[in-house]
């Protein structure tokens, strides 16, 4: 295959890879989020297992709070990444949370490391930046079951 065939693949690769991203992060755009967030871990090495595990205590957390307060269960959209460390990290869009106070939820991950736990602006582009983790190689999706009735408008 010659060099500018092969580039011309390349870029049209590159133009899918961002249609396909730009398809995905309007998507996420249809939900009502209340929160954008990000969680980092301190130690040099979560395992994926580990990181799951830690992630989902503080996701039960939240389901708790919601259900204390007489909300439904929260819905999330999660992608994972790793940092340039090589150190998993998470980033989430979480609707559904009502009044619940999103800095207590950001001190609760403290205890494996940062977390920053934004109130969601549409337009502002945190659909888009966690949509991006569709086409990532080494990146992993995923979301809550009740996501679908969000998406669905139901």
């Amino acid at each position: 295959m010659s060099r500018s065939i092969a580039l011309e693949h390349q870029d049209h690769a590159r133009r899918l890879t961002r249609q396909a991203t730009d398809e995905f992060g309007a998507f996420l755009s249809r939900p009502q989020w209340d929160w954008y967030t990000t969680h980092t871990f301190k130690a040099e090495y979560v395992s994926p297992k580990e990181a799951d595990r830690h992630y989902f205590a503080w996701l039960n957390s939240l389901c708790l709070a919601a259900r204390v307060r007489g909300h439904g269960r929260p819905f999330w959209f999660r992608g994972t990444e790793y940092q340039d460390r090589g150190t998993l990290h998470f980033h989430s869009l979480i609707g559904g949370v009502g009044d619940i106070r999103r800095l207590l939820f950001k001190d609760f991950w403290e205890l494996h490391g940062f977390a920053r736990v934004e109130q969601y602006e549409p337009g502002k582009g945190a659909n888009f930046y966690v949509g991006k983790y569709l086409t990532k190689t080494a990146a992993d999706i995923r979301f809550s079951h009740n996501l679908k009735n969000e998406l669905s408008g139901r």
